[in-house]
């Protein structure tokens, strides 16, 4: 009278579980290990510190070096005062186009402001937690000389050697301090170089007419013919040194680019399922991926590394070579006794300066606001466990008392 008859979902679930089968995914299917989430977490901090730390703040300071080299040899404006000796050089157009398009002294302004916003913020949490630790010392002290040493034997707040102890947060605030008194030195110190290039910036973010007035033009217009070899060797070592400085800007985007693709999660449990299977009977802990890190940091990112040094050489190799031919080009000139027109010269180099200067200051700044967001987390978890250290002794202490 009556078939006992198995759904066919039941008898074969498979068949209908998956993204694109009829009931989705299996429930839990997605469900990974916290100690995979802590692994993920950290391989994420580590690469962003060796690819931001070791590889692209590498390239950014051999820049730097160029340009103060470029600098102190005058370059480029000794060569666009005898190459354009009226009118506006193009590479001076590009430059002041760029500035306007960005607004760059309302971004700098404002990157500034933010930076001294997410700061005040930082040390506004940091201080809060401070201001807890030196409260319940207070409150400790008081109630030491209230009930004496003998009968009040609790241990004093920074004695306290524990995980959770006020020795261990007091460490932890010096710490804190130490990273906020550097971050605001440096702060000032980019303040300062914003101060000393903002007029000049705001010329360059101005009509050409106002940059046509900054520059004088050359009393001379005509290049004497002896020149003209040494000012083409200048030319093409200096080229050489822009070119290799457009190679390093690209690579260094591609590298950020490559940075957010690094997806680890579905290597990451291929790894966990693998640990489970040689270990079974053992929890798997985040420090049971180290080898498996370094390993995949090593693939993705040793011979950017090595690159580094390669960068290094032909750096040396092409300054070199800008130092040769611009010894080369001054001795010409003083033979000739052409001194070229010194103000147009100097007034170009202001300018240019000022662009390479905004660059930096950005590139600063961008730095400076991720300290201060990955500072922020960290005193926010400080504030916490002061919170969480101070309630727990006020509970001792009233327990001590009754």
């Amino acid at each position: 009278m009556a078939v006992a008859k198995v759904p066919p979902q039941i008898e074969k679930p498979y068949d209908y579980l998956g993204e694109k089968a009829e009931f989705g995914p299996a429930l839990f299917s997605k469900l990974v290990p916290f100690a995979v989430h802590v692994a993920i977490s950290i391989y994420e901090e580590r690469r962003d510190r060796l690819v931001n730390n070791n590889i692209i703040a590498e390239l950014e300071s051999l820049t730097d070096k160029l340009h103060e080299i470029l600098s102190i040899l005058n370059l480029p404006g000794s060569l666009q005062a005898l190459e354009k000796p009226l009118g506006l050089p193009g590479t001076l157009v590009q430059h002041a186009e760029e500035i306007r398009q960005a607004d760059a002294l309302n971004r700098l302004q404002q990157g500034i402001a933010d930076i001294e916003k997410l700061c005040a913020s930082d040390i506004a949490i940091f201080e809060e937690g401070k201001a807890l630790l030196r409260a319940e010392e207070e409150e400790d002290q008081a109630l030491r000389r209230k009930y004496g040493t003998q009968r009040w034997t609790r241990p004093e707040s920074r004695a306290d050697p524990s995980q959770d102890g006020g020795a261990k947060l007091w460490k932890q605030a010096s710490e804190i301090d130490g990273y906020l008194q550097s971050s605001t030195s440096s702060d000032a110190i980019v303040r300062d170089k914003f101060a000393a290039v903002k007029d000049t910036l705001a010329i360059l973010a101005g009509p050409d007419r106002g940059i046509m007035d900054y520059i004088p033009n050359s009393r001379q217009a005509i290049i004497p013919e002896p020149l003209k070899p040494a000012i083409g060797k200048l030319r093409a070592a200096y080229n050489d040194a822009l070119r290799m400085e457009s190679r390093r800007r690209k690579r260094v985007d591609s590298l950020k680019t490559r940075t957010r693709s690094d997806d680890i999660k579905p290597d990451i449990l291929a790894e966990t399922a693998r640990l489970e299977r040689t270990y079974p009977n053992q929890p798997i802990v985040a420090a049971h991926f180290e080898e498996f890190f370094n390993k995949r940091l090593d693939n993705l990112y040793e011979s950017e590394l090595e690159a580094l040094e390669k960068e290094r050489r032909d750096q040396d190799k092409i300054v070199s070579e800008i130092q040769r031919a611009n010894k080369e080009f001054e001795a010409q000139k003083n033979i000739l006794g052409e001194k070229g027109d010194r103000e147009r010269e100097r007034a170009l180099q202001r300018l240019d300066h000022a662009y390479y200067k905004y660059k930096e200051i950005v590139s600063n700044l961008e730095a400076a606001r991720k300290f201060y967001n990955d500072l922020a987390r960290i005193v926010e978890l400080f504030r916490t466990q002061c919170r969480n250290f101070v309630n727990q002794r006020r509970k001792e202490a009233r327990v001590l008392e009754e």
